[in-house]
């Protein structure tokens, strides 16, 4: 065996290590993560929730109801669908996708997740709590 050979194997180990303890983090913070919602939100934190979303569609703006996330831990947006001058759907009924997102809480911090990308985004003014399930 060459040296070259021996030294790719010596590095080899070290980063396989490095790479399953950093994904064993990820699996235990998100596991610490249950679901929450708000008790009151705020014009700013609502503000702050569409603005998290709205990135995730591209920039593209949303509106949220002023009581987001205060019954349930999950909320779902579709977009509108294309409408003729009587208001009816054109061609019939739509075929929009459905989004869906999520608020968690570690206890501390309130998080958004996109169910769809499982993408995390902290909301740093939003105060949510954990649902307690029966």
């Amino acid at each position: 065996m060459s040296l070259c050979n021996r030294k790719g194997r010596l590095l080899a180990a070290p980063i396989a290590i490095l790479l399953l303890s950093a994904s064993g983090c990820a699996t235990t913070k998100e596991a610490e993560l249950h679901e929450a919602i708000t008790k009151s939100i705020s014009v700013s934190q609502k503000q702050t929730i569409e603005d998290k979303i709205s990135k995730w569609f591209g920039g593209v703006s949303i509106t949220l109801a002023d009581d987001v996330f205060s019954q349930t831990a999950s909320i779902t947006i579709e977009r509108k669908a294309k409408v003729d001058g009587r208001g009816l759907p054109i061609d019939g009924r739509h075929d929009n996708p459905v989004y869906s997102f999520t608020l968690l809480s570690d206890g501390k911090q309130c998080v958004l997740r996109n169910d769809q990308s499982g993408e995390l985004a902290e909301l740093e003014n939003v105060k949510c709590y954990i649902v307690h399930e029966a």
